[in-house]
């Protein structure tokens, strides 16, 4: 028997990570080295584990009809980019992702597909108080493409679509 946690429960809990991520990211609370790399490592982990989750459930409840995408754009996509781009994108991303010259909007789907498809050795992110962006990179058809997807968004856009639990 198949069951999974609701995408909103992931959604909540992604939400929550990138908050922890945040405050120490940005030593909110006054945490001290030690502790907020250790934090950060531990959500980072977290994060990726139910972005993952997040990507294939939700590509496949898609392909068999069980759920739809959200509209709303979710992040901003360079569909072809030369190999020095990457590391220029990956250090000096400042946000907001709709503002990137060059690039154009992605939405859940397309976004999903780049977490399931990035090189895990060539990606950043951006965070503040208020922000939590990817900056994932990866290869399609011989093509570099990179992309910055909101955490904040995609969290808010999962919570918007219809929800429910497979068993």
């Amino acid at each position: 028997m198949w069951e999974r946690r609701s995408f909103h429960e992931c959604a909540t809990e992604l939400s929550a990570i990138s908050e922890d991520f945040r405050s120490a990211y940005t030593d909110k609370f006054g945490w001290g080295r030690p502790r907020y790399e250790q934090i950060m490592l531990e959500t980072s982990r977290r994060g990726v584990e139910i972005l993952r989750i997040l990507a294939l459930s939700i590509r496949g409840d898609e392909d068999f009809g069980l759920t739809e995408s959200g509209s709303s754009p979710v992040g901003a996509l360079r569909s072809r980019a030369a190999p020095a781009d990457v590391p220029k994108a990956i250090r000096d991303y400042q946000p907001p992702y709709a503002s990137l010259s060059g690039y154009t909007p992605i939405r859940l789907r397309q976004a999903l597909n780049k977490i399931a498809h990035a090189d895990p050795t060539r990606s950043g992110f951006y965070a503040d108080n208020e922000t939590h962006d990817l900056i994932l990179t990866g290869i399609l058809q011989g093509e570099i493409w990179i992309a910055v997807i909101s955490l904040i968004d995609l969290c808010r856009v999962i919570k918007s679509i219809p929800d429910i639990r497979i068993r």
